[in-house]
């Protein structure tokens, strides 16, 4: 079984090969092929397609890019799909193709292109502790962008752009393979907790085949590693998050849901997955010590994990009386700014409420 999504992302900022190009309509082909002949371009129309050989990929884009006799309704239909020099012309190259609007997008988010591209990604680590020992016994890994000027892009908008350019796939991946390879150069013998996105896993054999092979190649016990569903309340299709769950645990690692609490459809997704761990929202964790109805939500979510064998994790702990209560109640693990912020070196040791 294939995936379309996982071929090799190309490296198309200074990248040789060919454009190809396709029209939504007509009079919008003929437009185009003037603009690239104007531009200098040798512009070879084959059919419904307009085929050009490159230097520089996204040069030729720049140079579309400048352009101010194309209209935003034109833009988008354009289609532009681009091949390095040596690539076949596959389904999976296909896959890849981008309105010529999401290109000019992409060209404009150069910080995010070059992130993407020279894999300037970061791991950092944020401790979970043992209740009621406060005992490091896992950590987190969260990954972050890094920018030419060393500066970070915070993974909400790396993300965020790239789902709107469809690269939420290649991102995913790389993040969950940098976090292994981070965590074993700063030597962790303690579980590591890795966030994956279901949306960007489309067959579970194919798309996990090199995160699988680097956990083997480093060494890790299975046992030791636990793959975490981010925006678990956003999930719609259960059953496909259901076979990526049961494709992790058929090869011996363990998963969690995150963000438990926050959403309406969270019990139905909690008896229906199974996981090994649940990680109680921060909504729900923050002034617990003094709300009644999260008390009670934390409660019978606690129950249903009790029940089914799942652990329960108490996420965003800030305050030593929240800690006090979710201990109280029977919570297994908790994470939070009271025992330690993200950090790019992990921390070996938790001040906590004595």
């Amino acid at each position: 079984m294939t995936c379309k999504k996982c071929g090799t992302l190309p490296t198309i900022s200074q990248a040789a090969g060919e454009a190809f190009f396709n029209c939504s309509v007509e009079p919008l082909q003929v437009k185009l092929l003037a603009i690239l002949q104007q531009e200098g371009y040798t512009a070879r129309p084959e059919g419904d397609v307009i085929r050009v050989m490159v230097d520089s990929f996204m040069q030729l884009v720049a140079c579309l890019g400048r352009r101010n006799d194309l209209a935003e309704v034109e833009r988008e239909g354009i289609s532009l799909l681009f091949l390095e020099q040596g690539a076949q012309l596959d389904f999976s190259a296909f896959s890849r193709t981008k309105s010529l609007k999401k290109w000019f997008f992409l060209l404009n988010n150069r910080e995010f292109l070059d992130i993407f591209e020279n894999n300037s990604l970061t791991t950092w680590f944020q401790p979970i502790v043992a209740l009621p020992t406060h005992d490091i016994v896992a950590y987190e890994c969260l990954s972050r962008g890094v920018k030419a000027d060393g500066s970070l892009m915070p993974p909400e908008i790396l993300f965020k752009l790239a789902e709107e350019n469809d690269l939420l796939f290649y991102l995913d991946r790389l993040c969950r393979e940098n976090a292994l390879k981070t965590a074993a150069v700063k030597k962790i013998s303690v579980d590591i907790f890795i966030n994956f996105v279901p949306t960007a896993i489309y067959v579970p054999e194919t798309c996990l085949q090199s995160t699988l092979q680097w956990a083997q190649q480093l060494e890790y016990d299975p046992g030791r590693v636990v793959f975490e569903v981010v925006e678990t309340h956003q999930v719609s299709d259960l059953q496909h998050l259901r076979t990526i769950l049961d494709y992790y645990r058929s090869k011996g690692f363990r998963t969690a849901l995150d963000d438990i609490g926050s959403g309406h459809t969270n019990l139905i997704t909690l008896a229906a997955l199974g996981a090994d761990v649940i990680k109680v929202d921060q909504g729900i964790i923050s002034g617990i010590d003094k709300d009644p109805v999260k008390q009670s939500i934390f409660g019978a979510l606690a129950g249903i994990a009790r029940q089914n064998g799942i652990k329960v994790l108490a996420e965003g702990v800030e305050t030593c009386d929240e800690l006090a209560y979710v201990t109280r109640q029977g919570a297994d693990l908790a994470q939070g700014f009271l025992f330690a912020r993200p950090a790019p070196e992990p921390v070996r040791r938790v001040e906590y409420c004595g």
